[in-house]
């Protein structure tokens, strides 16, 4: 076991675009890091030669030595995608040490409560942005509610990481900082929320045609869509009285235009095409059954009752789909030449910002009689490509839950969530004062409540 008189040694695992923050700021904290990753470079990167830094080159299928670096620290973070977690969880039961994850909970995890119970340690997941911080602020929102004797009625938490306003220049009216492979299948997955006692279930063909708008000032209207099953958290909450819950995500008003019809073309399928189709107009013609690419775009427009210079036809045409160009792929589906040719035209620049909003609106009722509303805005702008506010949202609540751990401050062990207060209140109460992330909230009578919802 690592001697505990030296500095407290933690493990970060995966360097990618948001690892900077957390290693920059547990270096400064003069705490022995070391990172591990599939590329070693990245790891140098991010340490910059720091003497308390240790840049380490691991695969995911190198079990023996994920137990060797586990076994070396004090804590583990993993910035890895969720899909690893329940590898990485294993390794920190065996070797009895604590947990930080960024990232949903992955299924299957939950089967190792017992063990992480036997084991006296805390795997504390979903403890970055969103989810992370949406689950602590609203937890601190509820919490202040029920000590007034109220009773939560309604709840909507809707999120997105958008570009900032200058650095909209495409019809998307989106950029991705990264693959965007993953957020293009959340776009097209099913959604499941509360919606005035009534169970909503949004089949991937309805997700985008069910959208309702939010008006946050500074940014006027904004689109929310469904974030999969908003159901599973209402007891994650304890708010069983419930009405309405729904989890979203924030987009510019367009984007779902656009994605509701690349969704009727068949683009967001993973279902194999011929092999030899390899234009994007040849794919398009395919894809709607069309026949033909002579007068294609017209073709489309009639074939899925389109208007002529509608956001769908202008982006589609924009990124290439009605062209003749030649594709290149290893994974013959439409998917995956979607985001290919999505990565290389809509990517983020490096003079571009990113802007991390989230808003959360809660509905209540108090002894007295009276119904009224709390509306709470995030906002937070990036400085640049290398230094982006989602870095910055996902890192900086992980680094503040590894001290946490460091210093035996979180009582509950076993498979948790950032909804105990002995969690939630230090790590908002840093974001604020150390990280100037600004929680805006205002009470309002009940009258502003979303109409419809």
């Amino acid at each position: 076991m690592p001697c505990m008189s030296q500095p407290e040694k933690i493990l970060i695992l995966g360097a990618g675009r948001v690892a900077a923050p957390i290693v920059k700021y547990l270096l400064r904290k003069k705490y022995r890091v070391t990172v591990a990753s599939e590329f070693l470079f990245e790891a140098e990167l991010i340490l910059e030669n720091n003497p308390l830094g240790e840049a380490v080159e691991w695969h995911s299928d190198e079990e023996a030595k994920l137990n060797a670096l586990v076994y070396n620290n004090h804590v583990v973070v993993s910035l890895l995608p969720y899909t690893f977690h329940n590898l990485v969880c294993r390794a920190c039961i065996k070797q009895k040490r604590n947990l930080v994850t960024t990232s949903n909970e992955q299924p299957g995890m939950e089967d190792m409560y017992e063990d992480a119970l036997k084991s006296n340690i805390t795997i504390l997941n979903e403890i970055g942005l969103n989810q992370g911080i949406d689950h602590m602020w609203a937890s601190e929102m509820m919490a202040a509610v029920k000590h007034r004797g109220g009773k939560i009625e309604k709840f909507i938490s809707v999120c997105g990481v958008l570009p900032s306003r200058e650095s909209l220049d495409n019809p998307f009216r989106y950029k991705f900082s990264w693959n965007p492979l993953e957020v293009m299948r959340a776009s097209s997955s099913e959604g499941t929320y509360l919606k005035n006692k009534e169970v909503i279930v949004l089949d991937p063909s309805q997700l985008m045609k069910n959208i309702f708008a939010v008006k946050i000032r500074g940014l006027g209207k904004l689109e929310a869509y469904a974030n999969q099953n908003s159901l599973k958290y209402i007891s994650l909450y304890n708010i069983p009285e419930v009405e309405t819950f729904f989890r979203g995500t924030l987009r510019y008003k367009g984007w779902c235009e656009v994605i509701d019809t690349l969704i009727e073309a068949g683009y967001l399928s993973e279902e194999p095409f011929p092999e030899h189709i390899d234009t994007y107009a040849g794919l398009t013609s395919y894809l709607t059954q069309i026949g033909k690419i002579s007068n294609l775009r017209d073709d489309f427009i009639e074939k899925l009752k389109l208007k002529t210079h509608s956001k769908a036809i202008m982006a589609m045409e924009w990124i290439g789909l009605f062209s003749r160009d030649s594709f290149t792929t290893k994974v013959h589906n439409p998917l995956t030449v979607l985001t290919s040719k999505m990565h290389s035209r809509i990517k983020m620049l490096p003079c571009d910002k990113d802007l991390v909003v989230l808003n959360q609106q809660l509905l209540f009722s108090l002894p007295d009689g009276q119904k009224k509303m709390i509306n709470g805005v995030l906002r937070r702008m990036g400085n640049d490509i290398q230094r982006t506010a989602i870095a910055d949202s996902v890192s900086y609540p992980a680094a503040l839950a590894a001290e946490l751990l460091l210093h035996d401050k979180i009582p509950q062990k076993g498979i948790i969530r950032p909804v105990y207060p002995e969690i939630y209140q230090p790590i908002l109460k840093k974001l604020k004062k150390d990280f100037k992330f600004k929680f805006k909230e205002i009470e309002l009578s009940a009258d502003h409540w979303p109409q419809g919802w």
